[in-house]
């Protein structure tokens, strides 16, 4: 599927935009093997270029944050305060600015009739150039990596080309090398465009197939493995950062789900990998496109249980046969069904993961009773259905952290109870999709008061 839908997209648009690639391609040369202990201190120097840019926008995006926080500057004007700024820098330097890559060919000297650039400005640009794309990312400019990794790749190359020129095979060589001949400084712009995507983007095997194919010359096939995977390998673990990457941190969950799958029933107490919200982890992510703090403890404090519960529950009784009870939370698509008794009030939750660790334990101690045998009350009585329930009136964190504390994602709301231990009449639930939605609602309707508040004052003071 992935084959044919490409295909069809690249002829599509060739119909409709030409065969033509986005910059024009320099002549590419590989002059000697002993070049690539150069093309592997470019793959170097194009990681710790990477681990830059990676740095100074979350640099960036904590220093305005903290000045939006500090001024009450509302997230709406960000844009127009990261515009003009950026527009400052292009008055002295308007290459940093997006031509539709125009300005890569005026990087590799492609176009005709182009006066190319000194090794010192290209050291600038990329300065500039890295600094106007963490600017865009942290005032919520609209732009992604790819196209500044290719000007900044592209910078950086020429740069490093230039140089290399300059110091072994120049009028004047510093460094007198017989066997060694440096090709052209296009060359070195190229493999660097390559080496930086990787080292930014994460995508060390597209950048080696995207360079190949604009060059259609296997003899750059060498050079580039080596500085894209030598950049790949610099900046992908951060390893000149103290905080772990997002992948580092997926792992160590994965890793402690497995240790805690081996452990016995009483002692698991871990936080599912599904319980991360993912709108949350969005905003980590790419928190110059949030409107809204998804972390603002002062706008969530005032939330209650009953503002994010659903009173729409399936309940079972005691009696209730396994299988009828998997039956149920395959016909309402839903991981978990109540424990109720004849007046509705709770006994505990019968989850679909209770289900599975208690035919994992009759596995295990070679139960012979057939799976249609076992009843709920099998699998309470084991004690895989503890109760902790909450009330409509407690604080919607204090859910959570309850949530948190025993490691569960669903919690019943109750009428009323003088302690988490206690049974009470069953009203309806609360999990961390009602929590991520009632947050989610609050964050955009404080967003639009404010923006509204706003115009009104405009209006009033024109």
């Amino acid at each position: 599927m992935v084959i044919l839908s490409s295909v069809i997209a690249s002829v599509i648009s060739e119909i409709g935009l030409g065969s033509d690639p986005a910059f024009t391609v320099p002549e590419y040369d590989f002059r000697s093997p002993t070049e690539l202990p150069l093309y592997l201190l470019l793959g170097v120097f194009c990681g710790l270029v990477s681990i830059t840019l990676s740095s100074c926008t979350s640099l960036a995006m904590e220093t305005v944050e903290g000045l939006q926080r500090a001024t009450g500057l509302p997230k709406a004007a960000s844009p127009a305060l990261g515009g003009l700024i950026v527009g400052l820098l292009a008055l002295m330097y308007p290459e940093v600015l997006y031509w539709g890559f125009e300005n890569v060919d005026i990087l590799l000297e492609s176009r005709p009739f182009t006066s190319g650039l000194s090794a010192n400005i290209l050291v600038q640009l990329i300065g500039v150039k890295i600094l106007a794309t963490s600017l865009c990312r942290a005032f919520g400019l609209v732009g992604g990596y790819y196209a500044p990794s290719l000007f900044i790749g592209a910078a950086t190359g020429m740069a490093y080309g230039k140089f290399m020129r300059f110091t072994f095979t120049g009028p004047e060589p510093l460094l007198h090398v017989p066997f060694l001949d440096v090709a052209s400084p296009q060359a070195y712009g190229l493999v660097g465009m390559a080496a930086t995507l990787a080292g930014v983007c994460k995508v060390p095997l597209t950048s080696v197939l995207l360079l190949f194919e604009l060059t259609q010359d296997y003899r750059i096939v060498l050079p580039l493995l080596g500085a894209v995977g030598l950049s790949s390998w610099i900046a992908s673990p951060q390893r000149f950062s103290k905080s772990k990457s997002k992948l580092d941190s997926l792992e160590e969950k994965s890793s402690v789900a497995q240790q805690a799958n081996n452990m016995p029933i009483q002692n698991k107490q871990f936080s599912s990998m599904d319980t991360i919200d993912s709108s949350q982890e969005l905003c980590k992510i790419e928190s110059s496109l949030c409107v809204y703090d998804a972390n603002d403890e002062n706008m969530f404090g005032n939330l209650t249980v009953a503002e994010a519960m659903k009173t729409n529950y399936f309940s079972v009784s005691m009696t209730t046969p396994l299988i009828e009870a998997l039956d149920l939370m395959v016909t309402e698509k839903q991981p978990f069904v109540m424990i109720t008794d004849s007046n509705t009030s709770v006994i505990g939750l019968l989850a679909l993961k209770n289900i599975q660790d208690f035919c994992k334990a009759a596995e295990t101690t070679k139960a012979q009773a057939e799976a249609k045998e076992f009843l709920v009350s099998h699998v309470y009585q084991a004690g895989n259905c503890k109760l902790f329930s909450v009330t409509p009136q407690m604080p919607l964190t204090t859910a959570e952290k309850i949530m948190d504390s025993h490691g569960v994602d669903h919690l019943p709301v109750v009428s009323e109870h003088a302690n988490l231990q206690d049974r009470g009449l069953l009203i309806g639930f609360v999990d961390r999709e009602c929590i991520s939605i009632a947050r989610r609602a609050m964050s955009v309707k404080e967003f639009f008061s404010s923006t509204c508040e706003i115009g009104r004052e405009e209006r009033s003071s024109t």
